[in-house]
């Protein structure tokens, strides 16, 4: 019974959905990070899919219906962006500049990761593009060798991670400005990152959607320098 009603694709929509919404209302009272509405989406289907014993195959029949709605979504940010363009325009050098520090800052982290626990370069490869959205993500990891599956993992898990932690680390380090505070959830937890971004305000929310486009860029141009030196620590 429970086999059959999984393998109707509204299953996953309906779980997929429901538990976000039930995440939200927790949220609402209780605004801890595990009640964070993804955070708590994400780990409820977990625990349902190996309760009732059902494969991932079976549920994403339904879950890739809102799946395909991610790219969609991202493009719209750009509504908020236009809204907020003042911003851009008043902010270019320090959005660059934010972008580009995190961005080096990212692949020395990863550099010193892999000396430190000696990963073989193949893992080097997965983690190197962990800070971008999913689509980017994928395709680099693939150019350098890396495992698609795990970097998928590690993406979300980072993006997870940002969205959680990133508004506390604000608080304890006093980060008040709405740009900075943007161009960091956008650049450091890509789209995971940018929801909550929009949650905290229009002009954070627009800076993220902006950070993740120019950060995959970037990522993207520096994928050939990320092969070199994860060669060169491997050779």
């Amino acid at each position: 019974m429970i086999q059959e009603l999984a393998a109707n694709p509204f299953f996953g929509i309906v779980l997929s959905v429901s538990l976000y919404l039930i995440g939200q209302q927790l949220h609402k009272r209780w605004p801890i990070p595990l009640f964070t509405p993804l955070v708590f989406a994400i780990v409820m289907t977990i625990v349902t899919l190996l309760l009732m014993d059902i494969s991932y195959e079976t549920y994403f029949s339904g879950g890739q219906y809102i799946n395909m709605w991610v790219t969609p979504a991202t493009v719209a940010l750009a509504i908020k962006l236009k809204k907020n363009i003042a911003h851009l325009r008043e902010n270019v050098a320090a959005i660059l500049s934010g972008i580009g520090i995190g961005v080096v800052f990212h692949t020395v982290i990863i550099v010193l990761l892999s000396l430190t626990f000696q990963f073989n370069e193949e893992l080097a490869a997965t983690l190197f593009p962990k800070s971008v959205t999913t689509a980017i993500a994928l395709g680099v990891s693939e150019s350098l060798g890396g495992i698609a599956s795990l970097t998928v993992a590690v993406v979300v898990f980072t993006g997870v991670l940002g969205a959680v932690v990133g508004p506390t680390i604000f608080k304890w380090l006093k980060v008040t400005d709405p740009v900075a505070q943007g161009v960091a959830m956008g650049s450091g937890s890509h789209a995971m990152g940018t929801t909550k971004a929009i949650e905290m305000g229009d002009v954070q929310g627009a800076m993220s959607g902006l950070s993740i486009v120019l950060t995959g860029i970037a990522v993207v141009i520096l994928a050939p320098v990320g092969l070199l030196l994860i060669q060169l620590l491997f050779s």
